[in-house]
């Protein structure tokens, strides 16, 4: 659906108004630096929509990125942790050789001794149900194939709501 050239004003007037308690309710308000951006008034509601979906393209950009360097940190966590346990083998295993059960330094103490031990499981499928954790999850593919072939208790289909699509030249 296209906009008609020429908006009443009286209706881009009533439009931007919701669309600013809109902004607000969303937790962008006076205080955003995006919020003044998005709502300058030298400009029609149209204009002003299309800042908005461009301040969106940019903050899903943002998150985006995020999501990528949070990715990276845990790859890194990852690796920092794995060479803590093998700094700890090295000395584990010098200390064994030199028949050492303990190592002091003027910061830290060390000690060699046993942990507890540890569940090794070698046949899974001939573990009795009470010492099995089960998660029940719904599936929502599966549901939703149910459904199209008739009614399923405790599920239904909803109505499919609006959606803005954007394309981006």
């Amino acid at each position: 659906m296209t906009a008609p050239a020429r908006i009443p004003l009286h209706q881009e007037m009533a439009t931007a108004s919701r669309v600013a308690v809109q902004l607000i309710a969303v937790g962008i308000d006076e205080s955003d630096p995006d919020f003044l951006e998005l709502m300058a008034s030298e400009t029609d509601v149209l204009e002003r929509l299309r800042r908005i979906l461009r301040a969106a393209r940019h903050t899903e950009a943002q998150s985006k990125a995020l999501g990528e360097i949070q990715t990276e940190m845990r790859e890194r966590k990852t690796r920092l942790d794995k060479k803590a346990e093998s700094l700890r083998g090295v000395v584990l295993q010098a200390l064994g050789e030199l028949g050492l059960n303990k190592l002091d330094a003027p910061d830290f103490s060390a000690s060699v001794g046993a942990s507890k031990p540890s569940v090794v499981i070698t046949d899974e499928a001939a573990l009795p149900d009470d010492v099995c954790a089960f998660k029940r999850v719904p599936s929502k593919t599966a549901i939703a194939a149910a459904l199209a072939e008739g009614p399923v208790a405790g599920a239904s289909l909803s109505n499919g709501s609006p959606s803005l699509t954007i394309r981006t030249r």
